[in-house]
């Protein structure tokens, strides 16, 4: 159980893996090397020695071509001293003439008194002896050069690489262990850096950059891991804008949604009514019942109220136009110098409004790019409300100015100052500051809504204040940046 635990946790580690691998690796080639050197050494040694000592008796052989006795025997000593032997010329009666660095008599008996005929000759060579003949003419005269390759040595060879083995193995294990184990960690060290930022990339944190040391495979991984970071980062980066755009528009559009709503319910409470109250009427009339007997007048305020009930319904259909996803915001320059003048004279007409004490201060020729129908209707409203809820001899200031980048226009009427807490309330549909719910007197609350979502569509600035004496409203257009 532990060893299959141990081999599981092996086979999970790269760095594991490459040291089992280099280890077992290095010990087949150092076997494979060290077997290829028992088995063809002591013959590739034996071809070589062969082959050496062949051109060094052929050296001997060009010489006796050319040279005397002596060059002869000069050749053979440098023959025998270059190779480490032992050769001999022998004359045509195979007795032996030169011998290097020894005396030979002219009986061919060696002055070492070691006297070598053929038999002798014979018995030198052994079975671990391997016997050469050159023949060469010296002064017209046969002779044989004679030399012996000992193969002993090359037994040995073979024996003392067998006694080796143990150590060889000892230290070739030793020696792959170690380097398996170095190499292994010089090649995991940067994929292990490179698993850490990989970690840290799936945890959408890019702060860590891999260190680019090379050009090699490793190096470009490394490369194109920090370019990923750094495009990942970018991406997440955007996502994470557009996602807060995103939150931002679902925010607004549920709160629409919900404004929407509570705009239905307060515009079927708004038409209930007056709706039951003009059938009420009407059946009353058709009955003749009590004081409904007297149809004209009771038609008329019918009439009225039908009035009232459709300026209502157009409203609402100029909102629901404005908040729907196909509605286009064209734009045209116009003169609203010209519109506010025209509408404060309509306001003036009417017969209640003939005593305000107006006061206009109007720039004039003051040209604005804009939709044309939403910014007259938003002011429209604004004047109508200022002379509606003043009363005669109350006082109204009308401005209207220009800067280099920007338009102002403002209306002060006379009035009760409205509690701070009415003030944000203002502009909610059918908000009325008067709580009775008379239409006449408070209005259907329903204006100033119409006039904060016309200005709003228009990406115009507008506000509402108490002054010392009154009440102000304000609209102008941002200063451009």
């Amino acid at each position: 159980m532990l060893a299959i635990k141990w081999i599981t946790k092996i086979r999970a580690k790269i760095s594991a893996k490459i040291f089992f691998i280099t280890l077992a690796l290095l010990i087949v080639f150092t076997a494979l090397i060290y077997a290829m050197l028992l088995l063809f050494l002591p013959n590739f040694y034996l071809d070589y020695k062969k082959q050496k000592l062949d051109n060094g008796a052929d050296l001997v052989v060009e010489t006796s071509k050319s040279g005397s006795l002596q060059d002869i025997e000069s050749a053979i000593d440098d023959f025998a001293s270059t190779n480490n032997i032992s050769p001999f010329l022998l004359n045509s009666m195979n007795q032996i003439v030169y011998i290097p660095f020894t005396e030979v008599q002219s009986t061919g008996q060696v002055s070492t008194a070691i006297t070598m005929d053929s038999s002798s000759v014979a018995t030198f060579s052994s079975v671990s002896n391997t016997s050469i003949e050159k023949k060469l003419t010296i002064d017209g005269k046969p002779y044989t050069l004679r030399y012996f390759i000992n193969i002993q040595p090359l037994t040995d060879i073979s024996s003392v690489l067998l006694l080796f083995t143990p150590y060889f193995l000892v230290f070739v294990l030793i020696l792959s262990f170690i380097s398996a184990y170095f190499f292994s960690k010089r090649t995991v060290k940067p994929l292990l850096r490179m698993n850490d930022v990989a970690n840290k990339m799936a945890r959408l944190d890019f702060s860590e950059n891999l260190p680019v040391n090379s050009t090699d495979e490793i190096g470009q991984l490394s490369r194109h891991l920090n370019d990923m970071a750094h495009e990942l980062e970018g991406t997440l980066i955007d996502l994470q804008r557009v996602n807060i755009q995103l939150e931002t528009e679902i925010a607004k559009e549920r709160a629409q949604e919900e404004t929407r709503k509570q705009f239905i319910t307060a515009v079927s409470h708004e038409l209930k009514s007056p709706i039951a109250s003009v059938m009420g009427q009407l059946e009353a009339m058709i009955h003749r019942i009590g004081p409904y007997s007297d149809r004209d007048t009771y038609l008329k305020r019918s009439y009225e109220t039908m009035e009232q009930m459709s300026a209502l319904v157009q409203d609402m259909l100029e909102i629901s136009r404005v908040d729907s996803a196909d509605f286009e915001m064209s734009k045209t320059t116009f003169n609203l110098s010209t519109f506010i003048s025209d509408c404060i004279q309509q306001e003036q007409w009417h017969p209640k409004a003939a005593n305000r004490r107006l006061s206009k201060q109007i720039t004039s020729d003051v040209l604005i790019h804009a939709n044309q129908k939403l910014v007259e209707k938003a002011i429209t409203n604004v004047i109508h409300n200022a002379f509606q809820y003043s009363k005669n001899d109350d006082k109204l200031v009308i401005t209207l100015s220009q800067t280099a980048t920007s338009w102002h226009f403002s209306i002060y009427n006379d009035a009760p100052k409205i509690p701070d807490e009415e003030l944000t309330k203002l502009f909610d549909a059918f908000y009325r500051l008067e709580k009775s719910g008379n239409k006449t007197t408070g209005g259907s609350g329903i204006g100033l809504f119409i006039t904060a979502t016309f200005l709003e569509k228009s990406k115009l600035s507008y506000k509402i204040e108490n002054q010392e004496h009154g009440v102000k409203f304000s609209i102008w257009e941002p200063e451009s940046t």
